[in-house]
């Protein structure tokens, strides 16, 4: 596999830095830098502590802007930070530093800092593939007239590795949505460099999330392949384990405040376009128009799920036979 740029280390737990994983390359230069880049919006009693929660400006969070905003929270006798980041670099790197209790992730990710060391549990799924609704696609380049892929004899591929894209893209192998093998996988970690790269033609095909998928389609690109029928969970909202097993029953409180923004999405999901244009940082181009999510319900990934990603990971080299979905996911959902 060609690399197109370098690969952005991830973080580890501070009181169990590993220098020699993947996730513990780190310098205290880019953790002091972290420390000042993260947009906080708080909702709660100021008199609590904090619930610090990284998290990044995509669609998946907005029923988490939406709890923040509405007061749910509060509400719930919480006092959740918001704290958003640019990169995903950024918000691990906060994490192995202790400025967060909490964070919004993909699933390959966040197993990834569990098995370095960080005490993160899997508290509901913030998003999953839906039938009708796509999140992820294969898009390709802007004059590639191919009408499938199968009629494509070859073919660069732009994508991240160790990432739900990656996931997702042998799943479509897997399941013969995509023709195993034939295209040359190059890893372009930075998202919006790998769709200009894909609308300048330097790349045939990409995997992009929404609302790039929709943006690209826009200026030309064609979409392949979608995740819509895939049947997996895709992103996750962790807590710190402590903060789940203390009397506080903060997983619970967190819970019925997230339901809650569940349920006026549900109700009214227009009053928030400015919400999510704002916050999940949709494009100028589609933000009058582009659709907004229908969320799957609060609640932890099931366990098939989880075990068939741990066996994706393990056959990749990430993580040890050892890890389960018990080590990884909030036990006590109510």
């Amino acid at each position: 596999m060609k690399i197109m740029e370098p690969a952005a280390p991830s973080s580890t737990d501070r009181s169990r830095v590993r220098m020699d994983t993947p996730l513990g390359l780190f310098t205290w230069g880019l953790l002091l830098s972290v420390l000042a880049c993260g947009m906080v919006v708080p909702s709660g009693n100021a008199a609590e502590k904090p619930l610090r929660l990284g998290i990044l400006p995509v669609l998946d969070t907005l029923p988490l802007q939406v709890a923040a905003t509405e007061g749910y929270f509060s509400k719930h006798g919480l006092t959740v930070e918001l704290v958003t980041f640019d990169s995903a670099l950024e918000r691990d790197a906060a994490m192995q530093a202790g400025q967060l209790e909490g964070y919004f992730g993909d699933m390959v990710n966040t197993v990834l800092m569990v098995r370095s060391g960080i005490p993160l549990r899997m508290v509901t799924v913030a998003y999953a593939s839906r039938p009708g609704q796509r999140q992820f696609a294969l898009v390709g380049r802007p004059g590639l007239d191919t009408p499938s892929l199968d009629a494509m004899t070859s073919g660069t591929v732009g994508l991240s590795n160790a990432t739900i894209m990656e996931y997702l893209l042998d799943l479509m192998e897997e399941r013969g949505l995509v023709p195993p093998g034939r295209f040359e996988r190059l890893e372009v970690k930075k998202i919006p460099v790998r769709m200009q790269m894909l609308l300048g033609g330097r790349l045939d095909l990409a995997i992009l999330p929404e609302p790039l998928v929709t943006l690209a389609v826009s200026q030309g690109a064609r979409v392949y392949v979608t995740d819509e029928n895939l049947h997996v969970p895709l992103t996750v909202v962790g807590l710190l384990q402590r903060l789940l097993t203390d009397s506080s029953k903060t997983g619970e409180r967190f819970l019925l405040a997230y339901r809650e923004a569940l349920a006026a999405l549900a109700k009214d999901s227009e009053k928030y376009r400015p919400l999510m244009a704002t916050s999940c940082r949709i494009p100028d181009q589609v933000a009058a128009t582009f659709r907004i999510p229908v969320f799957p319900e609060a609640g932890v990934p099931p366990k098939p799920d989880v075990e068939r990603l741990l066996a994706w990971m393990r056959t990749r080299g990430l993580v040890s036979q050892a890890l389960s979905a018990k080590d990884l996911v909030w036990s006590s959902t109510p």
